[in-house]
């Protein structure tokens, strides 16, 4: 075989790998919503992250008083409370959606791993006779 015949059959698997995990993932998150939108299930996480939010944003402005050594900046304090407030609302919203995250992946897994097994059979034919 040659090395461009090998390389097109090796990207071809490569994009029906990816494009059955996408479709793994696609179908494992439309059965896990049951019919609900996306955009309503972010909302509602996002507002229930305002605990981390706020204690992100405190941890942060500490962080940058004591980053200092001598008379802290406010622009220093004020960022690193940015930076922590950002970081807590990425973590809450990251728990609170994080059972349609594991079902996701679980689907992708799930599909990956069965177009893994056509590909293996088709290149690795099975006599039965």
């Amino acid at each position: 075989m040659k090395i461009g015949d090998w390389l097109k059959s090796e990207m071809e698997y490569g994009r029906d790998l990816a494009g059955s995990g996408w479709q793994g993932a696609r179908t494992a998150r439309d059965s896990m919503l049951q019919g609900e939108q996306v955009g309503a299930v972010l909302g509602r996480s996002a507002r229930a992250s305002w605990a981390p939010t706020v204690m992100g944003a405190g941890v942060g402005a500490l962080c940058g008083l004591i980053a200092k050594h001598r008379k802290p900046s406010t622009v220093a304090v004020a960022a690193m409370g940015i930076v922590g407030a950002f970081v807590g609302f990425s973590a809450g919203v990251a728990w609170e959606t994080r059972q349609i995250s594991a079902g996701m992946a679980r689907g992708a897994l799930r599909q990956i791993g069965s177009t893994r097994d056509s590909h293996w059979l088709a290149k690795n034919p099975i006599n039965f006779g």
